[in-house]
């Protein structure tokens, strides 16, 4: 099993500065975003929302769209019927529950139409500064392969992860071991030579 002090050591030398690969200016921005992100990458979301919000970065600007006009934006993002579906349903409620601001807390975000529990905790974290982390798949394989966790779901991970490592439940942890699993500890082929972390890995012990 991995020390959790060992594995942040190296994470912070592979990251000394970490911030967000999706682009944006706002808060609801963001939401979108990380929204369009899922099972998509954050290159072809920025380069999505780079045309999509020069006229529709705004709640307001966004309802003006129809379901139809949203999907021929966002096509590219993949499953874009539902994602577009999401988004607006998600920016009325913007609009007439929360005065045109998205909520400030994990639990709150999650009453939004398509904002499941990791892009809560993603949007809590990294804008308000909320004590969650996100588990998608990055986190889900890292953490279980350095032993830091044994679990099989995202919502073991998490529930785990706050009762052993609250010091490290923040947003920058969550973005160090998505990039750590993006770009080092990959699915397939990860970079098992350029690891200083192997020697805890099952994976690498496991061949």
């Amino acid at each position: 099993m991995a020390k959790i002090d060992d594995v942040f050591e190296e994470m912070y030398r592979l990251f000394p500065v970490v911030k967000p690969e999706l682009n944006y200016n706002t808060n609801y921005q963001f939401l979108v975003a990380v929204m369009l992100s899922a099972q998509c990458t954050d290159k072809r979301v920025n380069k999505i929302t780079g045309e999509l919000f020069k006229n529709y970065g705004t709640p307001k600007s966004m309802s003006t769209l129809t379901q139809e006009e949203l999907e021929k934006l966002i096509y590219s993002a993949g499953f874009y019927h539902n994602k577009a579906k999401n988004i607006l349903a998600m920016t009325n409620q913007i609009l007439t529950q929360y005065k045109g601001e998205i909520p400030r807390t994990a639990i709150e975000l999650e009453k939004l139409r398509g904002v499941g529990r990791k892009t809560a905790n993603v949007v809590a974290s990294a804008l308000f500064g909320e004590h969650k982390i996100g588990v998608d798949t990055h986190v889900l394989r890292v953490t279980n392969r350095l032993g830091l966790v044994s679990a099989k779901t995202p919502l073991q991970v998490e529930k785990q992860w706050i009762k052993k490592y609250p010091k490290y439940t923040n947003h920058d942890s969550h973005f160090r071991l998505v990039l750590f699993g993006r770009y080092y500890c990959k699915a397939q082929n990860p970079k098992c030579d350029e690891c200083n972390l192997k020697k805890y890995c099952k994976y690498y012990k496991e061949g």
